[in-house]
C-alpha cells in the first residue's frame, strides 16, 4: 500500500497555491503580446475604415460628374430635374461623410508637461506630443518608462483613445453608406416612373440649357 505523506503544517494552503498558479498567467510577455496584437487590430481597422470612405468619396465623384456632364440628354421634362436634385444631393452627402472620415484631425494648442501629468493629453498619440516642446516630451517619456506602474495604464488609455477614434469613423461610415443606399435608389426610381409617366401621357416641356457664348433665341 502508498504511504500517504505526512502533511507538512508550514505547507501553504491549497487555495493559496491556485491562486499562486494564477498569478503566473499574467507574465511581460503576454502582457505585451495583448497590446502588440491591439495595436495592429486597430490599425488595420483604420486602415480599412479608411479604404472603404475612400472609394465611397471615388464612387460619389464619378457619380456626380456623370449627372454634371450627361444628365441633360436625359432630362425631356422640367419635373425630372426634382429625382436627379435627389440623387445629386445623396452623392453630395454621402461624400461629405466620406471625407470627414478620411479626415485627419489634431490636438491644437501647445500642450506642456502638467497638462498631461492630469490626463489631459496623450503622450503616445503624434497629434498631441508633437504639440509639447522636446524636453518636456523626453522628461515625460522617461518618467513613464521608468515608472511601470504608469507604463501600462498610459498604453491602456491610448487604445481607449484608439477606439474612440474607430467608433467615431465607423458611425460616419454607416451614415455615408445608407444615404447612398437609400438616396441613390429613390431618386433612380423617381427618375424612371416620371419619365414613364411622360412618355405615357405625351408631355414635352423639355429643358434647354444654351451653351456658353452662344446667344438664346428671343
Amino acid at each position: 500500500m502508498e504511504t500517504i505523506p505526512p502533511i507538512d503544517p508550514t505547507d501553504p494552503p491549497l487555495e493559496v497555491k491556485k491562486k499562486k498558479k494564477k498569478k503566473k498567467l499574467g507574465t511581460s510577455r503576454g502582457i505585451e503580446t495583448l497590446f502588440r496584437n491591439t495595436y495592429r487590430v486597430h490599425v488595420e481597422v483604420s486602415a480599412l475604415a479608411d479604404s472603404k470612405a475612400n472609394f465611397l468619396i471615388s464612387v460619389n465623384s464619378i457619380i456626380m460628374i456623370l449627372i454634371v456632364s450627361h444628365a441633360m440628354q436625359y432630362i425631356t421634362h422640367k419635373g425630372l430635374l426634382i429625382p436627379v436634385g435627389i440623387v445629386m444631393a445623396t452623392s453630395i452627402g454621402s461624400m461629405i461623410f466620406a471625407v470627414l472620415v478620411a479626415r485627419p484631425r489634431f490636438n491644437k494648442g501647445n500642450v506642456t508637461k502638467t497638462h498631461f501629468e492630469k490626463g489631459g493629453s496623450n503622450l503616445l498619440f503624434f497629434g498631441s506630443f508633437t504639440n509639447m516642446s522636446k524636453e518636456d516630451f523626453v522628461a515625460s517619456l522617461s518618467e513613464t518608462i521608468m515608472d511601470g506602474e504608469q507604463l501600462y495604464p498610459m498604453m491602456m488609455g491610448d487604445i481607449y483613445e484608439l477606439g474612440l477614434v474607430l467608433k467615431r469613423k465607423f458611425i460616419r461610415l454607416q451614415i455615408a453608406y445608407g444615404i447612398l443606399l437609400y438616396g441613390m435608389p429613390v431618386g433612380v426610381i423617381i427618375f424612371v416612373v416620371m419619365q414613364a409617366l411622360i412618355i405615357l401621357n405625351g408631355f414635352d416641356n423639355p429643358v434647354h440649357i444654351p451653351a456658353p457664348g452662344i446667344p438664346t433665341q428671343p
